[in-house]
This record gives C-alpha cells, structure tokens and sequence, in this order.
C-alpha cells in the first residue's frame, strides 16, 4: 500500500483511547507484509516493532500516537470519518502513517543498519494514560534515546518545530465540590447557597497565575465545567466544579494546587460552606533534550527543510512520561496552516508524511550509529 493510501484508510477509521483494535490490527498487517518483526507484548491495543541492524549501534526509539477524539467531523474529504462521532482531530493518523513509512524505508536498508530501533504504536495519548502501559511492560528498558512528532497546523509542509527545554505544559485535572445547604428559592436565609459561593470560588481562583506565579512563567488555570441546581426555584445543595491546571516549573505545578486547595477552603468557610477538592496529575511537561534537539536541527538543515523554534503552547503530551526515563525529544511536523487541533474541520496535508518519514528516517538511522 502506498503512504497516501495507508492514511486515508486511517483517518476513515478512527478510534477512541484502548479502542484501537482495528487500527492496531491494521498497523500489523501492514507492517508485517514488510517483514517487519512485531514483538509479543501484554497490550490490548498498541504495538511494538523492531529493526534490528547488522552492525552494534544505539537502541533507540520512534514514538507515533494510534487514538482519535471524540468528534463529529466536519470536513468534505472523500475519506472523512466513517465511524459516527470520532474524528483523527490531532493528526494520529498522520502520525501513524510517518512511523509505519519510516519503518518501511529503514527495513529496505536493513543490512547496512546501525543498532536496534523500535517502532513504538501507542494508544491512548489524549487521555495521557497510553505511554504508562507501554512502559509498564519493560519493551524500552535500556533505549539511548526516543524520538517523537506531532502535527502543527502553525507550520507548512516542510517545517518543522524544533526547541529544546519545555514545549509542551505539565496538565492537571481538579474537581472541586462546594457543599451547602438547600432551600427554597425564595427563602436563602434557611440555606447556604453553593451557587453565590461558587462564583465567588471562580474569580479567586482567577488570581492564582495573575498574582502568585510569576508572570513570565507560562500558567493557566481554567474552570472548564459548572454543574449544579435542578429546578428554578431551588437553591441546591451543592455545586460541582471541574477544571485544569497547566504549569512548566515543577515548583509552581505543586504550589498551583496548594492555592487551589487554599482558596476552595477558606472561600467555602467564608460563606459558611465545606469544600472537598480533588486534584489528579497528568502528562508532566514535554521537555526536549538540548543534545538532541541541536541534532534534530542539523539534520532538517541537512535535508534542505526549515527548522523553526517554536513558541511553547499549553496543551498537554504524554510523550512526558518516556523523558522522565530517557533522553527524548519531540518534533513538530508542519501539516499545513489550517483549522486548530482538535477542531472537527482540522485537515491535515497528507504532503507532510513524505517530508516526516524522509526526515526520521534519515534522524534514526544517523542516530543509531553515532
């Protein structure tokens, strides 16, 4: 199958976190139609393949996200989403589509290869929890180094974004409950009204990143979800609030949830309320290795692309989870100005997938013999 046709039939296909059976089935037939080794790993959805040179070098590591968004697409592409409600939103699919052509240019030059690379299909990346499993079976102990893409619909087809540091933000989910006491509508004084104390609850929480943090250090704390009441004339009993945290210092990830706590307590005690708060880490943020990074911009130059430096954006990546245990970097692939991610009319060039495999493969098979 040709590249083009590998990715129309993937992006026609999508699928939710750890439901990606049939595009996991589909990575493996295809891959193995190249005599390309598939390893027998504990997953669900997701795998792992392996090219092993005939030459000592690194063992190192391509990374290509398989899941879809829960998304109504709104495209007119003859290939759009056959599967009502999900949409490859993010470009997975044209991530999948740069690994599986990297892996099948490398396996044509495989006698002449340095080292081992693995091909890493994994599922799950928008709810942050695919990475774990991956690492949870042992398949990348002892790896060099693990290499990365993401889609940008900032960049054209033949840029790529390229930093080191931080270039994606540390992502915390939080649940706040503010509990009071119901009543008629017409009678407050025989209640404790949630709602007014949720309000006030919001526009504090407002001042943790304009008055704590410093302001030069990105931060972002949003209430993105407000539940709470039944009928008109009914002050309920509690309100429920949802939102997310993004930091990039580790010391204001801890200290951001502190305030939230701090202030949920005494907002609800100012009014004579309790406050239960829940907060749960995700991805830390994407960290790109200075070392790798220099090297990934060398070889863009070496291929006539254009490597930019990005600005950092505050969207999440469990891509953070493989850079806390090994050297990593992330790349962002230019696919075309267009819609945003995660937008149902996002498009996706399908241009960018020769430009991704040219230049991974060519990063990959350098790297491994260095």
């Amino acid at each position: 199958m040709t590249y083009t046709e590998i990715f129309e039939h993937l992006h026609s296909y999508p699928e939710l976190q750890f439901e990606e059976v049939e595009t996991t089935a589909f990575i493996k037939k295809v891959l193995v139609e190249e005599g390309i080794e598939i390893l027998d790993l504990p997953l669900k959805t997701g795998l792992v393949a392996r090219i092993k040179g005939d030459k000592p070098g690194r063992k190192i590591a391509f990374r290509a996200d398989i899941d879809a968004l829960p998304l109504e697409e709104k495209t007119n592409l003859p290939y759009k989403s056959k599967n009502p409600g999900v949409m490859h939103a993010c470009g997975h699919d044209i991530h999948i589509t740069v690994g599986i052509e990297t892996a099948k240019r490398l396996n044509k030059i495989r006698d002449g290869l340095s080292g081992e690379i693995l091909f890493v299909f994994q599922p799950s990346e928008e709810n942050g929890k695919g990475a774990l499993e991956i690492l949870k079976t042992g398949v990348l102990d002892g790896i060099d180094a693990i290499f990365s893409l993401h889609s940008s619909p900032l960049l054209e087809v033949g840029e790529l974004g390229i930093k080191e540091g931080a270039i994606t933000a540390a992502v915390d989910l939080f649940k706040i409950r503010m509990k009071g006491a119901g009543c008629h509508g017409a009678e407050p004084q025989n209640g404790r009204d949630p709602i007014v104390a949720s309000a006030a609850l919001i526009n504090s929480i407002q001042t943790i990143v304009s008055r704590n943090l410093n302001p030069v250090s990105p931060g972002l704390v949003s209430i993105t979800h407000i539940e709470g009441g039944s009928n008109w004339n009914i002050i309920p009993e509690e309100v429920i609030l949802q939102g997310t945290i993004r930091t990039v210092e580790k010391s204001e990830r801890s200290f951001v949830s502190q305030r939230i706590r701090e202030i949920a307590e005494y907002t609800a005690k100012a009014y004579g309320e309790s406050a239960e708060v829940e907060i749960e880490n995700a991805p830390p943020c994407t960290d790109n290795d200075k070392e790798l990074s220099e090297y990934a911009w060398k070889i863009a130059e070496k291929l006539g692309l254009k490597p930019l430096r990005p600005q950092i954006t505050m969207v999440g990546e469990d891509f953070a989870y493989y850079q806390e245990k090994f050297k990593g970097i992330m790349v962002w692939l230019g696919v075309g100005k267009t819609k945003s991610l995660h937008n149902p009319e996002f498009f996706a060039n399908p241009k960018a997938i020769e430009v991704g495999a040219q230049y991974f493969a060519e990063l990959l098979k350098d790297y491994s013999q260095r």
